[in-house]
């Protein structure tokens, strides 16, 4: 298939990033642009949601509804889907029930992930929520190709695409 998934953590003064980006050598095979492009979608709609106040239960909840609305509701349930991010690759990753409370001035790493028949994908970033609840992403690659992806709420976030060699 000649694709290459690079999924990474990166520690810097101790705080630690993290990062998913997918390579393929040759033309892009069909069932990967497909959960690729959802993939995205999951990736912005939940970077975007991760507001002040928000718990771990809703942002699984709206995780859960993303992957659904785009007819992959059982990929919630085949990788964990991520949460705060700071001196370990994880202090606490979303799931039902959760209580954990976002909040401005940390670092969040949401990974959606999707397995197709033949081969999977996932979208990665780590975001910061400055003091004004606004995101950033702190692992952004300049030259990586990206993709403005639109939200159900009509925003927009750019998100990693398929690079192509």
């Amino acid at each position: 298939k000649k694709v290459c998934m690079i999924a990474t953590c990166g520690r810097r003064s101790g705080l630690v990033a993290s990062l998913s980006r997918v390579v393929c050598f040759g033309e892009v095979p069909a069932e990967l642009r497909t959960i690729h492009d959802v993939c995205i979608q999951v990736d912005a709609e939940i970077n975007l949601a991760t507001v002040p106040g928000k718990t771990a239960d809703e942002l699984y909840h709206l995780l859960t509804k993303a992957y659904a609305d785009r007819g992959f509701a059982e990929q919630i349930l085949q990788h964990h889907q991520g949460g705060l991010i700071g001196y370990k690759c994880r202090h606490w990753i979303a799931q039902p029930g959760g209580t954990q409370v976002i909040k401005a001035g940390r670092a969040y790493a949401w990974n959606p992930t999707i397995a197709g028949k033949t081969i999977g994908t996932k979208s990665e970033d780590t975001i910061y929520l400055n003091k004004d609840g606004a995101v950033e992403v702190l692992s952004a690659s300049p030259d990586w190709p990206m993709v403005d992806v639109k939200t159900a709420d009509g925003r927009t976030m750019p998100r990693p695409d398929i690079l192509v060699r």
